[in-house]
């Protein structure tokens, strides 16, 4: 093998060696190094979604024994006992007590949505009372600390007789009251705690605790002022004339005025609203066959109200319709050869000689549902 040879042969062995030493350091470490980058960048991306699903959970079961605190009992029976004691408190704080009956419904399960587990505890209660009891009663039930949830309320006003005694003022009578209430108890979650919140610590406190505070979420901050109208128009409450004004009559100073001669004068004519004011609208009622208007007499406090229904002849004129903030009165009447007709509305509580007529400026409501009356 001479010189070239040698140098050839040099050349090719080294250029094999190289390409063996690329290869294996290619396949034993950069191949590896890549693979292992591209693993610990996927295992941090997937620790970063579980830290987020981690964060979310914690904030649930905080959330979740939030709503657990504000159910009496994770027992039914024991919830469903709790409840009626503390609504029978309740009804006996607020003056409910005559012919009282409290009674326990099934209970309502969820066994499918998203409200699956969850069980509402119905109560029936029965009592008679009156109205602004039952208005003190509900603003309390519904600032409880705990779920609660009035299903139904249905009130009637109690037959009362006429007594020939005279009575010392109005008053306001009793009602029968039927309501349906429930509160709620939610399921146990694995792995979380389920607080329940202490009747005790609101009923029969401690008096060194901290008291419990009222919950007012229920109660939206214009209640109290709906409250107070629905006591103002409540349908129930006898009509109490207001007090009579004394008018001080000042004496005129007589004047010489000469007898005219007689003349013959035509009779007057009757005027038919000359006792308007002894008239009241005390109410309104609405039944199957049709609305109902309750008037009531002031020279007579003690008889019943008159009923009047529609197209009745009532005042001068004929009853058209009626709505909770008063009735509307049709009057006809001719002038000339031209026949002239105006409504008349009388609000709720006023006499009728404060009648007013409807201005559509000023009673756009019931200027537009007069429009759909007189148009059948």
């Amino acid at each position: 093998m001479n010189q070239r040879e040698k140098l050839l042969a040099s050349c090719v062995a080294g250029v094999v060696g190289i390409s063996i030493g690329y290869t294996l350091i290619k396949s034993q470490v950069y191949e590896p190094g890549k693979k292992l980058t591209a693993d610990i960048k996927k295992e941090t991306e997937l620790r970063d979604r579980l830290q987020v699903r981690l964060n979310g959970a914690d904030k649930t079961v905080q959330t979740w024994r939030k709503q657990t605190g504000q159910t009496l009992s994770d027992d039914w029976f024991a919830a469903h006992q709790a409840f009626r004691e503390d609504v029978s408190l309740l009804l006996k704080r607020n003056n409910l007590t005559d012919e009282l009956k409290i009674s326990k419904y099934k209970e309502r399960i969820e066994k499918k949505g998203a409200r699956e587990g969850f069980v509402e505890l119905p109560l029936s209660v029965r009592v008679n009372g009156r109205l602004g009891d039952l208005d003190n009663f509900l603003k309390d039930y519904f600032q409880r600390p705990y779920f609660v949830r009035l299903d139904k309320l249905t009130l009637g006003a109690e037959q009362t007789r006429k007594s020939k005694k005279k009575k010392s003022g109005p008053a306001e009578p009793k009602l029968s009251i039927v309501m349906t209430l429930s509160t709620l108890v939610l399921p146990k979650v694995e792995d979380a705690d389920h607080p329940t919140f202490d009747l005790a610590a609101l009923n029969d406190p401690d008096p060194e605790a901290e008291p419990v505070p009222a919950s007012a979420a229920r109660l939206r901050q214009e209640d109290p002022v709906e409250y107070n109208e629905i006591a103002r128009v409540n349908f129930f409450k006898i009509y109490e004339p207001p007090p009579k004004q004394k008018t001080i009559i000042e004496p005129k100073p007589k004047k010489v005025v000469e007898k005219p001669e007689p003349k013959t004068v035509p009779e007057p004519k009757l005027d038919p609203r000359r006792d308007a004011h002894k008239f009241v609208v005390s109410g309104m009622g609405w039944l199957d066959d049709g609305p109902i208007a309750y008037i009531v007499k002031t020279d007579q406090p003690g008889d019943p109200p008159d009923e009047y229904r529609l197209n009745d002849e009532i005042d001068d004129g004929r009853l058209v319709l009626v709505v909770p903030e008063g009735l509307v009165v049709r009057v006809t009447g001719e002038r000339g050869r031209h026949q002239l007709a105006k409504n008349y509305f009388y609000p709720l509580g006023s006499t009728f000689k404060d009648r007013e007529e409807v201005d559509p400026s000023e009673h756009p409501k019931i200027a537009r549902q007069l429009r759909v009356v007189l148009k059948r």
